[in-house]
């Protein structure tokens, strides 16, 4: 019995709706997936209702914030959030509109070396609030500036190339306060990629309650160092494809144990 707790939809950067993730994970047997957009909860919803059409399936609220700490970007990710919450959507909503922003401070430096996109564009290739670099990469790709998402960023859009524009982020404690007071549950997302791992300890003394320890890019290595380390410290353990719908499919591709969910649904319950 598998889940999949790190799940991207076309409410952020992925490239299936939140329903057909829903079929995607019923075709392939899981028991549970997170739907975990990037700062926004708006996916959440559509899925759950999608997941009612199929008895012992769950689907688990959740959300990934990107925050910046000491040189490199960190991402924490929350489960078992109260996505109606007011005060989430407030902060999420400022997020986004800073996501605006730089998507026209983007679309300027596209357009000043004669790439010839514009908001709409972008806009197209976005069903939800969260618009972000992947949407670019998509029009890039529709106007025949490149061949692939890939491409797209290797050539023009990350860090140090010609349209990279640095977004504002929350702190990792500033996210990891917004989730808990949400009801939900933070866990650091994917620290195989971390430039630098050795502030996770610092993250445990902001409160982070869990580590994802499986992950699309991990190694077994790191996979059993992130367990060891999360035992050691009473953290929960959590695991996820990453998946943005991308081909080949990652969704439930990993072996991601259902006891995660049970522990997780379980420390929500005293939360709440």
């Amino acid at each position: 019995m598998k889940v999949d707790l790190h799940i991207h939809t076309t409410y952020s950067d992925g490239l299936l709706t939140p329903e057909q993730v829903v079929k995607k994970a019923i075709d392939r047997n899981l028991q549970a997936i997170a739907i975990t957009d990037h700062d926004t909860v708006d996916g959440i919803l559509p899925a759950i209702i999608e997941a009612r059409k199929y008895e012992g399936f769950e689907v688990i609220p959740g959300i990934e914030l990107s925050t910046y700490y000491d040189g490199q970007e960190v991402h924490i990710l929350g489960y078992y959030i109260d996505y109606k919450d007011l005060n989430l959507k407030k902060e999420l909503l400022d997020l986004q509109q800073n996501r605006q922003q730089r998507l026209e401070k983007i679309i300027y430096k596209l357009n000043n070396i004669g790439v010839l996109i514009n908001i709409k564009d972008v806009q197209e290739k976005a069903r939800g609030s969260s618009v972000g670099r992947p949407h670019v990469a998509l029009a890039l790709i529709e106007k025949g500036y490149v061949t692939s998402i890939k491409e797209a960023f290797d050539k023009y859009l990350s860090k140090g190339r010609p349209a990279y524009v640095p977004r504002k982020k929350l702190t990792p404690s500033d996210a990891i306060k917004l989730i808990k007071n949400s009801d939900g549950i933070p866990v650091l997302a994917h620290p195989g990629l971390l430039e630098n791992d050795s502030i996770i300890h610092e993250l445990i003394e902001s409160g982070i309650m869990g580590i994802e320890v499986i992950h699309k890019d991990h190694t077994q290595i790191h996979t059993d160092c992130y367990t060891k380390l999360a035992l050691e410290n009473n953290l929960l353990l959590t695991g996820g494809s990453d998946s943005h719908g991308e081909e080949p499919l990652l969704l439930g591709t990993l072996n991601v144990p259902i006891e995660y969910v049970t522990k997780l649904k379980d420390k929500a319950k005293v939360k709440m």
